[in-house]
C-alpha cells in the first residue's frame, strides 16, 4: 500500500489531460494505492482558486482515500482567512502554493508557511507541473528555484515543506541543506532516469522523500515501479511509499 503525495483532478488548457476523482480511484485501486493527497488544476490558472478550492472538497467528502491539498494564492487579500477556513476541515491535509502561476516568489511565503504550520497544514510548494518544454511558446513560467524552497523551510522551522515536482539533478545540487532540515520533504515525481531513486536516498535520505504520480500528467504505474523496483532496503521504500507521507501530511 502507498500514500501518493501528489495527484490532480481538472483539465490542463494545454494538452488532452482531464482528471476525474472517478478515473483516479480507480487507478489507485489498480496500482494499490492506498490514499493521495490531490488538488484541483483550476486553481492555479483562476485568480481567486477558492471556488475551485470549493468544488474540490464538494467532491471529496466522506473519502477515506482522498485528502484535500486546496490551493493558495498569496495575490488574494485574503488569503489567510482562506488558509484558516480550510484549516479547520477534516479533509484538508496541506495548502499548496504556486508562486510562478500566480506571481509571487517563494522568499513572500514565509507568513504563509508559518500559519500553514499553526493550523496543522503541510505547506506545499509547486516547482513545475510538467517540463517547461511542453509549455506554449506564449507561456513563459518563472523558474522557482528549489534552493528558495530549501530556505523556506529553514525560516520556518514549525512548518512542514514539501517541494513538489523537483528534478533530482536540483535536488542533489542542495543535498547537503536539504538533509540538515526535518521539515523538508520532497515528492519523487519529476526524479527520472536509472536508478533515480537510488541516488536520491543516497543524497538526501530516504525519509525525506514521498511517492508521488503527478497523476494525470503521468502514468501512475511508471511512478509506482519507479520506487517498488528502486535498488534500496524495504525499511527506506516503505518509509517512501507511505510512512512519509503519514508524517509530511499529518495523516492517522
Amino acid at each position: 500500500m502507498s500514500v501518493d503525495a501528489a495527484a490532480y483532478v481538472g483539465q490542463w488548457p494545454f494538452r488532452p489531460i482531464e482528471g476525474t476523482i472517478a478515473d483516479l480511484t480507480s487507478t489507485m485501486r489498480t496500482n494499490r494505492v492506498k490514499q493521495a493527497i490531490v488538488s484541483p488544476l483550476a486553481g492555479l490558472f483562476h485568480a481567486d482558486p477558492g471556488p475551485a478550492n470549493e468544488q474540490l472538497l464538494r467532491r471529496l467528502a466522506g473519502s477515506r482515500r482522498l485528502w484535500a491539498a486546496p490551493v493558495i494564492s498569496l495575490r488574494m487579500a485574503d488569503w489567510a482567512d482562506q488558509m484558516e477556513a480550510l484549516g479547520g476541515k477534516r479533509q484538508v491535509r496541506a495548502v499548496r502554493l504556486a508562486p510562478s502561476f500566480h506571481g509571487y516568489t517563494v522568499a513572500e511565503a514565509g507568513e504563509a508557511a508559518e500559519l500553514a504550520g499553526e493550523l496543522g497544514l503541510a505547506v506545499v510548494v509547486q516547482l513545475r507541473m510538467e517540463d517547461e518544454r511542453h509549455l506554449p511558446p506564449f507561456m513563459t513560467l518563472p523558474q522557482v528555484p528549489l534552493e528558495d524552497v530549501v530556505a523556506l523551510a529553514a525560516a520556518a522551522p514549525r512548518a512542514r515543506v514539501v517541494a513538489s515536482a523537483a528534478r533530482l539533478g536540483e535536488v542533489v545540487n542542495d543535498a547537503e541543506h536539504i538533509r540538515q532540515l526535518r521539515n523538508l520533504w520532497l515528492d519523487v515525481s519529476h526524479f527520472d532516469g536509472l536508478e533515480c531513486i537510488r541516488q536520491a536516498r543516497d543524497a538526501v535520505g530516504a525519509r525525506r522523500l514521498l511517492f508521488s504520480s503527478c497523476w494525470p500528467f503521468f502514468y501512475a504505474r511508471s511512478a509506482v515501479m519507479k520506487v517498488e523496483e528502486a535498488e534500496v532496503a524495504a525499511r527506506d521504500r516503505e518509509a517512501m511509499m507511505e510512512g512519509n507521507a503519514r508524517v509530511a501530511f499529518g495523516i492517522g
